[in-house]
This record gives C-alpha cells, sequence and structure tokens, in this order.
C-alpha cells in the first residue's frame, strides 16, 4: 500500500483554471464515494478550497493510484488528462505525508499560518469518514495531521499577529483597553480599509460598534449586515459620536483633516488615512496612531510570523518520521492481539484446573486468585510485546515475527497486513 497526493493547488494553477478545478460542499460526498469505486483506489478523501483541490488516497501500486484519480478528475470535470497534467502537483509516500503536514498548519496558504485550512481539513475528513472512503491509514494519519496542526496554532498563535493596517490598529485599542467589555468603537470610512476593519471590529468583544460614512446609506447597508453590537450613525454627527466613544478608526480618502482631536478628545484614535484623516490640537489627551507608527508594528509582526513558520516548519519531519513508525508497525497489530488471547486462554485452562481441584473456594478467593493469575500474565507478555514492536521496524522484522510467534506457540496466527476490504 502506498500514500498518495494529487493537488491542484495555488501555486501551478491560475485562478481562472482553478475555479473550474473545484468541488462544491455539496458534490464532495458523492465524489468521495465515487473514487473510492475506481480501481486502485483502497482509502480517499478529497478536499477543495478556493486555493486547492487535492486528494489523498492510499492506492495498492502507484502508477495505477495516479492514473485513476488524473481520470477521475478528468471525468468529473469534462477535461481531458491532457488539459490539465501540467499543472496537477503528485507526490507520494513521505513527501505526500510532509505535504499534508504543511498544508493543515497553513505553511502552505497563500496567506501563511492561517488557520481556516485546519477547518476545512476536518470538514473533509468527518464527510470522507462518514462515507467510508477512508480506512486504517488515513484515518490515523489525518487524526495525527489534525492534532498537530491544534498543538502548533495554540503554540504559536500565527494568526493573532495583525496582517494589515486595520488589523494593528484594532490590536493596538484592544492591548491598551486589556479588555473590549464595555467599551464603544467608532470606524469612520466605509471604504474597502473601513469595512474589513468594521468586520474585524463586530466580534472582537466591544459591546457597540458605530458605523460613519460620507454616505449615510452606505453605513446603514453596512450596519445591517453585520447587526449584533454594530450600528451606524450620520456623518454629520462625526464630532459628536468621537468625542463620546473610548477609540475611533479613521479610513476615509480626504485631503484634509476630517477632525481635530482637542481636549474633548479622549479616545484612542488610529487614523489609516493618507492624508491624514485627523489633525491633533495641543492639549489633547488622545492617544494618537497613524500608518506609519502602525507600519513598524506590522514590521516586527512579519518578523515574529517568520520565526513561528520557520519552528512550526521545522517540526514537520518529526511528524513524518513518527507516522511512519506508526504504519510499520501496523503488521504486528495481530501478533500482539494474538499473544495477547493465547496467554488469556492458557490463564483461562489453568484458573478451571485449579477450580477442579479446588472445589471448596468461596466467591471471594477465586475473585482473589483470578485477580492475580491475571496479572502474572500481564507482567510476563508485558516485555515480549514491547520487544516485538521494536523489532517490528527493523529490516529483519519478517523473520524477527515469525520467531516470535513460534517461540510463544502461535505458528498459526495468519499476519496481515490492517486495510479495509473494498
Amino acid at each position: 500500500m502506498y500514500l498518495m497526493c494529487v493537488s491542484l493547488n495555488y501555486h501551478q494553477l491560475p485562478i481562472e483554471l482553478r475555479e473550474k478545478f473545484s468541488f462544491s460542499a455539496a458534490e464532495i460526498s458523492r465524489a468521495d464515494k465515487l473514487l473510492n469505486g475506481e480501481k486502485s483506489i483502497l482509502e480517499n478523501l478529497l478536499i477543495s478550497t478556493c486555493n486547492r483541490t487535492e486528494v489523498y488516497a492510499v492506492v495498492d501500486q502507484i502508477h495505477t493510484g495516479r492514473y485513476y484519480i488524473k481520470r477521475f478528475l478528468a471525468e468529473w470535470f469534462h477535461y481531458t488528462v491532457d488539459d490539465f497534467s501540467q499543472y496537477v502537483s503528485i507526490s507520494t509516500k513521505e513527501v505526500a505525508v510532509e505535504h499534508l503536514f504543511r498544508v493543515i498548519t497553513g505553511l502552505d496558504s497563500l496567506i501563511k499560518g492561517e488557520p481556516q485550512i485546519l477547518g476545512q481539513m476536518k470538514v473533509a475528513f468527518q464527510v470522507a469518514t462518514d462515507q467510508k472512503t477512508t480506512g486504517v491509514i488515513l484515518n490515523h494519519l489525518f487524526q495525527q495531521a489534525i492534532t498537530f496542526s491544534k498543538r502548533m496554532h495554540t503554540k504559536y498563535r500565527v494568526s493573532e499577529l495583525a496582517q494589515s493596517s486595520g488589523q494593528a490598529g484594532l490590536h493596538q485599542i484592544k492591548t491598551a483597553f486589556g479588555t473590549l467589555n464595555g467599551k464603544t468603537l467608532a470606524v469612520i470610512g466605509m471604504g474597502h480599509i473601513g469595512k474589513h476593519t468594521a468586520y474585524n471590529a463586530s466580534n472582537m468583544g466591544f459591546s457597540k460598534v458605530l458605523l460613519l460614512n460620507r454616505t449615510d446609506e452606505r453605513a446603514a447597508t453596512i450596519a445591517d449586515k453585520l447587526q449584533g453590537v454594530v450600528e451606524s450613525r450620520p456623518f454629520n454627527q462625526l464630532a459628536d459620536v468621537v468625542e463620546s466613544v473610548d477609540a475611533a478608526v479613521f479610513a476615509t480618502a480626504v485631503k484634509h483633516p476630517l477632525y481635530r482631536a482637542n481636549a474633548k478628545t479622549r479616545a484612542i484614535i488610529v487614523d489609516l488615512g493618507v492624508p491624514r484623516n485627523v489633525a491633533v490640537s495641543a492639549g489633547s489627551e488622545a492617544k494618537y496612531y497613524d500608518i506609519d507608527s502602525l507600519h513598524s508594528i506590522l514590521d516586527a509582526n512579519n518578523e515574529k510570523k517568520k520565526q513561528m513558520l520557520t519552528k512550526i516548519a521545522a517540526k514537520v519531519p518529526t511528524e513524518v518520521h513518527d507516522f511512519y513508525i506508526w504504519e510499520k508497525q501496523l503488521h504486528i497489530v495481530p501478533v500482539i492481539r494474538g499473544l495477547r488471547e493465547h496467554s488469556l486462554k492458557i490463564e483461562a485452562e489453568a484458573y478451571d484446573s485449579l477450580l477442579r481441584k479446588l472445589p471448596e473456594l468461596d466467591a471471594h478467593e477465586r475473585k482473589i486468585i483470578s485477580k492475580h493469575m491475571k496479572s502474572i500474565i500481564n507482567q510476563m507478555i508485558k516485555g515480549p510485546i514491547k520487544e516485538i514492536k521494536e523489532l517490528s521496524v527493523t529490516p529483519r522484522a519478517t523473520d524477527d515475527i515469525d520467531f516470535f510467534c513460534k517461540i510463544f506457540g502461535m505458528d498459526n496466527l495468519k499476519v496481515e497486513n490492517q486495510k479495509d476490504e473494498k
């Protein structure tokens, strides 16, 4: 059995073609099932996002697996294999496993380190398991990958580093207050930057987010869409609003300042405009951040992000190694199970023989004897089990396992690779 990944992703495939090779959420389960019926495919899982469409599969032969996966994609999307062969990336064995770990942690994402791909992978895995197209290999691999990705996102929190001036401004506001509960934010300007700032602010924990735009209808439309704590205010109330809130983000395109911070202004002001939207008068107590001060924060964040991603990438080879150690031990599972069953059978026979010879034993005495006999058996086979696990990953594994079975009287045990029957 071999692991394989067939990928059509943003590295090779431009968006005008990538969108043509995309499965909808409603199609994935049916596609998983159909692909699983193809020759050579033992297990499979499909993932489709805006940046990639990928097939992870366990195949009986690499060349036939590659052929039938590509043929399946061609037939599903109504293309010939030649139409997309130049764009497809195919990896096998350790390279395929490494690719999965890099994808699921965001290392291979367009926005490096983003956590959304983890959620998308979890959904894809659940769909495939519901369709029963995964088996022992992909189940273990994806469970390990999901756990690894969660651990990396928890430890390094790359996604919490602001990647835009609007995010950096909101981060400064949150840092200054500690908690946003009971705080009101005003966002002035509903262009591209202001709108995204409003979206981000709407679920940060502010008690109220007020939106203002020179066209009042636009602010009202965006507020209606976000709802919750978000409300709109007329643009002609700009000064009163800024002087009543705890923080304000300005993001408008103007030639001259819209507002002058004065003694009445106590809010934290984030000015994303160039030219600047706000002039600060002498005597103002407002904390003021312009685009240049925020860029220094972004530069520091980019360096931190780079270091975090490097640390995550350095852990991937260990995860790949651990997976293959597990896979190499797969064929030892029936042997261990056989040894336990064989030992328990001997224990049961000895126990029954003892009871026949000592019929006067009461229930409590029998329970104590049974408990101790099982304990002796478990202690005796603990060492051999540990040793055979180690021997199962050596070049002489097959011979060592055969010898092990003979020693423990399990010559009739048939050891098979664990895999789901098709």
